[in-house]
C-alpha cells in the first residue's frame, strides 16, 4: 500500500497591539495553510506559545482551527510539556471536544533536568493514550533532553491502535532508521524539523513538520509534491531553499521561538502578530538583515514588502 505523505506545519498564534488573540489574524493564517493543502497543528508551545494562553484561550485557538479547517486539511493540537501526567490529560479532553481530527503527546518534563525512566515514560503514555479516543502522535523531541526510546514506542504501538504516528527532532540517523524500520509500516512517522525531511523520505517515512510553514506553505507543500512526482531537480531546488529559510529563521530569533518569524511575516504583510513576553522580537537590524536574506531565496508565494 502506497504510504501518504504530508508535510505539517506548526501554526503560529497571532496576538494584537494589546497582546490580546488575534482571531481575524489567526483565521487569516489557517487559510493560508488551507490553501497551500498542508496538515496543520495549532496550540503548541514553540511556534503557537502555548504556554503563554491561559486555557480559555488555547481551546477558543482549537475551536477556530477546527472551524477554519476540519475536513479541508487534517487540524491537529500539540499542546506544550507536560510536568505531571495530569496536564495532558486534561489537554487531551479538551482536545477532544474540541474536535480536532488527532492530537500530540509531548515529552514528559518532570522538573529540574530530571529525565523519566522507562517506566515512567510507559506508564505516563499508557495514561494519556486510554484517557481519550483520538487519534494520538507521539513526539520524541530534542527540546525535551531526552529521546523516547524505540523500544517503548514500538511496544505502545503494538498495544495501542489509536497511536497515528510518531515525530523526531534529532540529528540520529540510526535513530530514524530503526524507528520506520519497526514501525514505519504501523504509524506515520516525520521529521520535527525540516533538516532530516529527505532522510525520513528516503528511509520509507511520511514527511516532515515545522514552524518554518508558517511563512512559506507553498514551499512546505512542493518538496512533499516533488518527492512524490520524482521531480528531482524541483525538489533539489524548493528543499534547497527551504533549508535556506530554516537557516535564516535560526540565525535571526531561533526558529520556533517566533522572534524572527512574527516580524518577517508583518513586514510582507503576513499575519504574524505580536509576541507575547517573555519573548520578545529581533532588532530592527537583525530583521532588515533577514528580509535581505528571504528576498534573495525567491521563495515561491512570498508577497511583496509592506511599505514601512
Amino acid at each position: 500500500m502506497k504510504k501518504k505523505l504530508s508535510s505539517v506545519v506548526v501554526c503560529l498564534t497571532p496576538f494584537d497591539d494589546e497582546g490580546r488573540l488575534d482571531e481575524s489574524a489567526f483565521r487569516r493564517q489557517l487559510g493560508r495553510l488551507r490553501d497551500a493543502g498542508v496538515c496543520v497543528y495549532m496550540a503548541g508551545s514553540g511556534s503557537g506559545e502555548a504556554y503563554s494562553l491561559t486555557k480559555e484561550e488555547r481551546d477558543r485557538v482549537m475551536t477556530i482551527a477546527v472551524e477554519e479547517l476540519k475536513g479541508k486539511v487534517p487540524v491537529r493540537a500539540m499542546g506544550c510539556e507536560p510536568h505531571v501526567v495530569g496536564d495532558m490529560v486534561e489537554f487531551m479532553q479538551a482536545a477532544e471536544r474540541a474536535k480536532v481530527d488527532a492530537a500530540q503527546i509531548f515529552s514528559l518534563d518532570i522538573g529540574h533536568a530530571a529525565k523519566p525512566t522507562f517506566a515512567e515514560l510507559e506508564r505516563y503514555y499508557s495514561t494519556v493514550i486510554e484517557s481519550t479516543s483520538l487519534p494520538v502522535y507521539i513526539s520524541s523531541h530534542k527540546a525535551a533532553g531526552y529521546f523516547v526510546p524505540i523500544d517503548l514506542i514500538e511496544k505502545l504501538v503494538r498495544r495501542y491502535p489509536t497511536i497515528a504516528g510518531v515525530a523526531y527532532s534529532g540529528t540520529d540517523t540510526g535513530y530514524i532508521a530503526s524507528l520506520i524500520a519497526r514501525v514505519g509500516d504501523q504509524v506515520e512517522v516525520h521529521s520535527a524539523g525540516p533538516g532530516n525531511a529527505l532522510t525520513v523520505l528516503g528511509l520509507g517515512g511520511n514527511g516532515f513538520m515545522g514552524g518554518e510553514g508558517n511563512f512559506c506553505p507553498q514551499l512546505f507543500a512542493s518538496v512533499i509534491s516533488a518527492w512524490e512526482q520524482k521531480d528531482y531537480e524541483r525538489l533539489r531546488i524548493d528543499f534547497g531553499k527551504l533549508i535556506e529559510f530554516t537557516t535564516i529563521s535560526g540565525k535571526y530569533g531561533g526558529g520556533s521561538a517566533m522572534r524572527a518569524m512574527k516580524p518577517l511575516m508583518n513586514a510582507f504583510g503576513l499575519p504574524g502578530g505580536t509576541l507575547r513576553p517573555p519573548r520578545m522580537p529581533v532588532s530592527d537590524a537583525d530583521l532588515q538583515e533577514a528580509i535581505k536574506a528571504v528576498l534573495k531565496i525567491d521563495i515561491p508565494g512570498t508577497p511583496p514588502l509592506v511599505a514601512r
